[in-house]
């Protein structure tokens, strides 16, 4: 059977009368029904049929694993968290009842088109992350943080839904026994899941905070990052993107941008998330009252008429009144009837109304010394509203509750409102604005004068700051808790640079060049060369592919021509002895005029001229004697 319409009227446990049904989760229908036992409205979440395992009423351990982790779900209070009221296994499925919110949840609000301005996202985000840092304080996971799980009261209060019983659904699916029983899509499945989930890994406490910045960007935007039809590439751009509101939301936009890192050890905790979205608060407007819709359905007179007698599924309906069911009408002849009997007893009639109706008033305690679960207590007991104020302020410490009001002793009545102002811990601290620039040694004395020490340092290159000075403060707020240590980015300088590949006879302009695109100074060093023409480069020192430092400089060798040398005088030399002795000078032997075998009578140049290394000289030999003669 399909859950829906036809379950309406159904009574579960022998005590919830289902009314109707007013919404869904991923594996869950959700109804109103009321409470015969209680008279009260409760919201019963009744696991849908389609998801259900085959012999699941055969076989009790997925029923019991449901229930185990409902009952565990019940004992963890908070006012932000929403109540667990009982649980029970009926015919049609394991089901859960929670408390009725007349707010109805987020995921609501979002479909009927109504986005939240920034002081509202704030205020959401902050009253579910303090929630989460309950759960996770008792070593708990959410593991299904989203939209139609964040509930509202009549006052805008929000509360989380669905913990422990996600978790053991969650599971399932993992395994397969839900995957494709799975009332949504797999797409649905994906869009609010972490990095570390989309890798199979298993969620912790920042998996949580990653959950919750999802649904906050969709709150303030309207769409959930990252998300597509493609339920791999989600995941996939979760693992490998940065979350960018693209300057979007001031401070709270940054606040989400680092709380949304895909490496989950770069995330805040739920706490931190919550004292840097207070952070971020300074900054934005009062916020509007959120949307909430209407009252809900009214519940049929038929529902209560059905209480008298009704059987209770959990120990405490045993106790309670025998009247809880009756209308209100029977109540209120039953005083009248009372007075008119008792007419002329006067006080005692009036004690009697007083009883019936009169509004009971208890004193305030005084909060000073009392903790979280305590002020949780007396609201519960007292039926008064806690509305806790956060501040900081010099020697005290987180938690401790600075002032309350009205003071201890005032009588009030259930409904009324406790105001109490709770420590963030001392004034926070500003960091020094001017430690980017500074070498590390300096920026320590700044610090430790403000009472800050130096944390992690992280060593990173940098074009423009030299080695050992501070490039940045890696932290996201301005202001710290006093005592902190505070990390710093410092740079490595430059990264190296490789001499490039310079040929041999390269122009002196193409060789600077070269070198300056690369960060390289240059050093003109110039000699004398046989081979390698003037203005034209040599060699370089160190040579090319040579690792240095950026900003070396490197030694261009380039050459002013040729070595000079002086033409040796070889006169009365014979031409054998003249070519050792103009090769030994760096001269060749040109043209010989005369007899070869002749002693040299000049040269060409003459001897002591200078001239270019390489150059070859003229030999001019004496004429033979009878060459002369006859001549003559």
């Amino acid at each position: 059977m399909n859950q829906g319409s036809g379950e309406i009227g159904r009574v579960l446990g022998g005590r919830y009368r289902l009314v109707t049904r007013i919404g869904a989760g991923r594996f869950t229908h959700v109804f109103l029904a009321y409470d015969l036992s209680q008279s009260r409205r409760v919201a019963v979440k009744l696991l849908a049929e389609e998801v259900l395992p085959e012999g699941w009423n055969r076989d009790g351990v997925f029923s019991s694993r449901y229930l185990e982790a409902a009952e565990e779900a019940a004992a963890v209070v908070h006012p932000h968290l929403a109540a667990v009221h009982d649980w029970g296994e009926s015919e049609i499925g394991p089901y859960v009842v929670n408390e009725y919110l007349v707010g109805g949840s987020l995921r609501g609000m979002l479909d009927s088109g109504h986005l939240l301005s920034p002081s509202q996202t704030l205020m959401v985000g902050l009253e579910v992350a303090r929630g989460l840092e309950h759960i996770h304080r008792l070593g708990l996971v959410h593991q299904d943080v989203r939209p139609s799980n964040i509930l509202f009261d009549g006052r805008g209060r929000s509360r989380l839904a669905d913990l422990g019983t996600s978790s053991v659904l969650n599971s399932l699916e993992s395994g397969g026994a839900l995957m494709s029983r799975s009332v949504f899509s797999e797409i649905d499945a994906v869009r609010y899941s972490s990095p570390e989930q989309a890798q199979r890994l298993a969620p912790d406490q920042k998996s949580d905070v990653y959950s919750l910045v999802l649904v906050l960007t969709e709150a303030l935007s309207g769409r959930v990052p990252f998300e597509s039809d493609d339920p791999e590439y989600t995941q996939m751009a979760k693992m490998s993107r940065q979350l960018d509101l693209a300057g979007q939301f001031d401070r709270l936009g940054r606040v989400l941008e680092m709380a949304g890192r895909p490496e989950r050890d770069d995330r805040p905790s739920a706490h931190d998330l919550g004292l840097a979205l207070l952070a971020s608060a300074g900054t934005l407007s009062r916020p509007a009252p959120l949307p909430l819709p209407k009252e809900g359905p009214e519940i049929p007179d038929t529902a209560e008429t059905a209480a008298v007698g009704a059987p209770s599924s959990r120990s405490e309906a045993a106790s309670a009144p025998s009247d809880a069911g009756r209308p209100a009408y029977r109540r209120v002849l039953a005083a009248l009837v009372a007075l008119v009997l008792l007419g002329a007893a006067g006080f005692g009639a009036f004690a009697l109304w007083e009883r019936q109706f009169g509004t009971e008033t208890q004193p305030v305690p005084d909060l000073s010394g009392a903790d979280e679960a305590e002020m949780l207590r007396i609201e519960s007991e007292f039926g008064w509203v806690l509305n806790r104020l956060d501040q900081r302020q010099d020697g005290t410490v987180a938690g401790q509750v600075l002032r309350q009001a009205p003071q201890p002793g005032t009588q009030l009545e259930e409904g009324e409102t406790v105001t109490v102002w709770v420590s963030l811990g001392p004034e926070l601290v500003a960091i020094p604005s001017n430690l980017a620039g500074l070498a590390v040694e300096d920026a320590e004395t700044s610090l430790v004068a403000v009472g800050l020490s130096v944390g992690d340092i992280t060593q990173r290159p940098d074009e423009s700051v030299i080695a050992g000075v501070v490039i940045e403060v890696d932290e996201l707020f301005t202001e710290v808790e006093p005592g902190s240590s505070v990390d710093l980015v410092v740079s490595l300088g430059p990264l190296p640079r490789v001499v490039p590949d310079i040929e041999v006879g390269s122009s002196l302009a193409v060789a600077r060049e070269r070198l300056e695109q690369v960060r390289l100074g240059v050093l003109e060093w110039r000699v004398s060369d046989n081979e390698v023409q003037v203005d034209h480069v040599v060699r370089l020192e160190p040579p090319p592919g040579t690792e240095v430092a950026a900003d070396s400089i490197i030694t261009v060798v380039i050459s002013t021509g040729p070595e000079q040398v002086r033409v040796p005088d070889v006169a009365t030399l014979g031409v054998g002895d003249a070519l050792g002795v103009l090769e030994e000078a760096g001269l060749c032997l040109g043209e010989i005029e005369g007899p070869l075998e002749s002693e040299i009578l000049a040269s060409n140049p003459p001897a002591d001229t200078v001239v270019d290394f390489g150059t070859c000289v003229d030999l001019f030999t004496r004429p033979d004697e009878e060459d002369g003669e006859s001549s003559g």
